[in-house]
């Protein structure tokens, strides 16, 4: 019996540290760096902001709006991802250093 409660319980713990991470994931973060635009080839952009050390590439519907702001420092707010140490941002909202935010409508 003890055993079924102590896997119960550590089943449970893991139940709620994942959805603590999965919750503390949602949350806006702001981002304040430098835009670079590289463009292929075929026309397609990848648009980064570097932040310190960190380079974070750009996405969601504002991500043109970023890519209007090639080499301008910004602050960007969205929703940071991290897969295979990769950082991606889902733009909320971009705005050139020392403006008011451009928010997504």
């Amino acid at each position: 019996m003890l055993r079924k409660v102590s896997g119960v319980v550590a089943a449970l713990v893991v139940a709620l540290a994942l959805s603590v991470g999965a919750y503390a994931g949602d949350k806006a973060e702001t981002v304040k760096g430098k835009v670079s635009v590289v463009k292929a080839d075929d026309g397609a952009a990848t648009v980064t902001v570097k932040a310190g050390d960190v380079v974070y590439t750009v996405a969601g519907d504002k991500a043109k709006d970023v890519e209007g702001m090639d080499g301008k420092d910004v602050e960007v707010t969205g929703k940071v991802e991290d897969k295979d140490g990769k950082k991606t941002i889902v733009v909320e909202s971009v705005k050139a250093a020392g403006e008011e935010a451009a928010a997504v409508e």
